[in-house]
């Protein structure tokens, strides 16, 4: 997990206070409750939003169940609290084995960006290469949203379904970056995607 976890690495940068824990081990040590994630089966859609991971909230993570050996969990990583130095800040996501034995990477960190540092791990909806992580074989996708205040929305799909759902979610953040114009229009399109009706919010959001 490199800089992610302060049990995998020590520091992000050396004389700066350390990084905070990842989801994986907050649940192992019991400080993330059951009722804090949200538990979603590959080839199912769901809209969940994250309360950054580090301030603690009602819902702290994704936990998407692909088969019996296997998860993933999703978190809402920013620079607050534990996290205040972080490598990057965004949607995070960590694909986990939790037979596997200790050391032998039971749990990995899916960076958006291939790099030895991490430091462009996140998921954000703004870019456009790190937009959707797909699992192709286990038909998932897994898309970063727009904020709610400090909640980071995310959306568990399937590979058929990112584009429509990417589409909806850039013009529905193109409508928020408009200093909150048109809120009716902005909470209606919102109203549609998280009915998983992603033409339909795309349809509202540009005006069609």
């Amino acid at each position: 997990m490199g800089a992610w976890d302060i049990m995998s690495q020590h520091f992000v940068e050396k004389g700066k206070p350390p990084q905070g824990l990842s989801s994986f081990t907050k649940i192992r040590l019991g400080w993330i409750k059951k009722q804090q994630v949200q538990f979603v089966k590959a080839g199912e859609t769901s809209f969940a939003l994250l309360s950054p991971l580090s301030r603690g909230g009602d819902c702290l993570v994704v936990k998407i169940l692909v088969d019996k050996w296997s998860h993933y969990l999703i978190e809402n990583r920013q620079p607050i609290g534990f996290d205040r130095v972080l490598p990057d800040s965004g949607m995070l996501i960590l694909e986990v084995h939790p037979d596997a034995e200790d050391g032998t990477g039971g749990v990995k960190v899916k960076s958006a960006i291939s790099s030895p540092s991490f430091d462009q791990a996140t998921y954000k909806l703004e870019v456009s290469n790190r937009n959707v992580f797909v699992d192709k074989q286990s038909n998932i996708s897994i898309i970063p949203l727009w904020k709610e205040k400090e909640n980071l929305g995310v959306l568990v799909t399937t590979p058929d379904r990112s584009k429509a759902a990417i589409n909806a979610a850039l013009a529905i953040q193109k409508l928020i970056d408009q200093n909150g114009e048109n809120k009716n229009v902005i909470s209606e399109s919102i109203a549609a995607f998280k009915n998983k009706d992603f033409e339909k919010s795309y349809d509202i959001a540009v005006g069609k």
